[in-house]
């Protein structure tokens, strides 16, 4: 059975599913930064069915959903970092989840998940003097260090509907197209679910937030929501800031 390394339950679930994903970020000082982080992931059962035809899944022996057996994973390679403690994963629900934990040092827990130095570029924190500025960068040119922290997004059977291949020099889809085929492919309830898709991150930061690209809810807490499409195409990075 492979392992999918931690802290991809904001990614994991997102390769091809009707989902909803809610990753929270409180993080409650900086230089390292330390705090909770929180997610609320809920699947359909239609793209849990697609997920588990389109992995190797079958092969491993586990009867188990792929979903259930991945947050299991979450929780025990979290559990086996130096930079996190209090994990918990529990069930909401037939294919729902909720799971919390602390981090002591964040950009820390990211660079050990990736198994690379802290030169990826996932997710950076810079203070400088009184400020401290968040980046999170998902792009072509870190997409090999994604599939690092999540193992399914290099799988062969996935590679075909993930960015590599739906950009040049080996292909150009366009949403529309990209739903067409999903449509043809998986049956006409995939490009409404995939619309119906989105990831969500909330961010709280111990002072008062200068300036981002997130939406404000309060002056120390901020969401940025993307769509799945976007995530499966990257034609564009995906690129959230806050700066506090």
């Amino acid at each position: 059975m492979k392992k999918l390394p931690t802290l991809s339950a904001v990614l994991i679930l997102c390769v091809l599913c009707s989902c909803s994903v809610t990753q929270r970020l409180d993080i409650s000082s900086t230089a390292p930064a330390c705090g909770v982080a929180g997610s609320d992931i809920t699947v359909s059962n239609f793209f849990i069915n697609v997920v588990q035809d389109l992995s190797s899944w079958q092969d491993t022996g586990y009867n188990d959903p792929v979903t259930d057996v991945a947050i299991a994973d979450f929780a025990s390679n979290l559990s086996d970092s130096s930079y996190a403690s209090s994990v918990k994963f529990v069930k909401d629900g037939e294919y729902g989840y909720k799971g919390t934990f602390v981090f002591s040092d964040f950009e820390k827990l990211v660079s050990e998940l990736c198994r690379e130095t802290p030169a990826q570029t996932l997710l950076t924190l810079k203070t400088t003097g009184s400020k401290t500025r968040l980046d999170l960068c998902i792009s072509l040119d870190n997409w090999e260090t994604l599939t690092k922290i999540v193992p399914f997004l290099g799988e062969r059977n996935f590679a075909v509907w993930g960015p590599v291949y739906n950009n040049p020099p080996y292909d150009y889809m366009t949403a529309d197209d990209y739903k067409d085929l999903v449509g043809f492919i998986l049956g006409e309830d995939g490009p409404e679910a995939i619309d119906n898709s989105s990831i969500t991150i909330v961010l709280t930061t111990p002072s008062d937030i200068v300036s981002t690209n997130g939406t404000l809810k309060d002056k120390r807490t901020v969401e940025f929501t993307f769509p799945l499409i976007d995530f499966l195409l990257l034609h564009d990075d995906i690129l959230f800031w806050c700066e506090f």
